[in-house]
């Protein structure tokens, strides 16, 4: 499947980004805070049509402004923006990228004709900042990048998350192994005083396009009770709730052939 590598400008700056097939639909993949695009690569070649991936502001191989330039609108703004370039009618965001999606649908209800949000992780300023990301900016900013992976590691596999899937941990490494030690932590404090839908969830109400929404039970980082809070604030939305971490990972070929289904308009 042929690959295209291209920049997108985002209030001024430049966004990396790929565009993978071709044809309808053409569909943003927008990934989590702290990843890339590469986090979502693995999707790309299931889906129909044309997929656009491509790295936030801070994140991957896109630029690093200084701060300031890491609010909800910010990241809002480049997910406009990559998708005005491609002529993008649907969007597959997860965790911050539906975020994103979530604060430009405010503003414009009507910007896509389909949307996936995979592991919401908050919709509003009631929702209590987890303390892990806040302990990763505190990280980036005291010690190298590999140091910090393995600090992370060290803890994260205490609390036993790899045992099922050893895989995951050299994923996960390579995951904090990218992230930028001087973007992430501006962008982490930022965006955790400045939720997607801020104070009122009914922000969405207007959203007329059909919704798919997935969650997780047992996800400290994207609660279950956040996937079901959106689904019901959007009109058209229709929610699939795991019932653990592990249970979505053992269904990853079934997720994204129902996220393929549901991007390319069938039921």
């Amino acid at each position: 499947m042929a690959t295209v590598q291209t920049w997108v400008e985002s209030r001024g700056v430049k966004l990396a980004a790929e565009v993978i097939g071709e044809g309808s639909p053409v569909t943003v993949l927008a990934h989590g805070l702290t990843g890339s695009r590469t986090d979502l690569a693995i999707f790309a070649p299931f889906l129909p049509g044309t997929k656009v991936l491509f790295d936030f502001r801070g994140h991957g191989d896109s630029e690093r402004p200084g701060p300031g330039h890491y609010s909800m609108d910010d990241f809002a703004a480049d997910v406009d923006a990559v998708a005005e370039a491609f002529g993008a009618t649907g969007l597959a965001g997860i965790s911050l990228g539906g975020g994103a999606a979530l604060r430009l649908l405010t503003r414009v209800p009507d910007r896509f004709e389909r949307l996936v949000f995979l592991l919401p992780a908050r919709l509003e300023r009631s929702m209590t900042a987890h303390t892990q990301l806040l302990h990763l900016a505190d990280l980036l900013e005291r010690y190298p990048v590999e140091e910090v992976a393995d600090i992370l590691l060290a803890e994260e596999e205490a609390a036993g998350p790899f045992e099922e899937f050893p895989a995951a941990r050299e994923l996960r490494r390579e995951v904090i192994l990218r992230m930028n030690r001087e973007a992430m932590p501006h962008a982490i404090r930022e965006l955790l005083d400045d939720p997607p839908l801020r104070d009122d969830a009914s922000a969405v109400a207007g959203v007329r396009a059909p919704c798919l929404v997935i969650g997780q039970r047992g996800d400290p980082v994207h609660a279950a009770g956040v996937a079901e809070e959106l689904a019901a604030a959007l009109p058209a939305a229709e929610l699939v709730l795991f019932d653990d971490p592990n249970a979505l990972l053992r269904d990853i070929p079934g997720v994204v052939q129902r996220m393929a289904a549901f991007l390319d308009g069938y039921r």
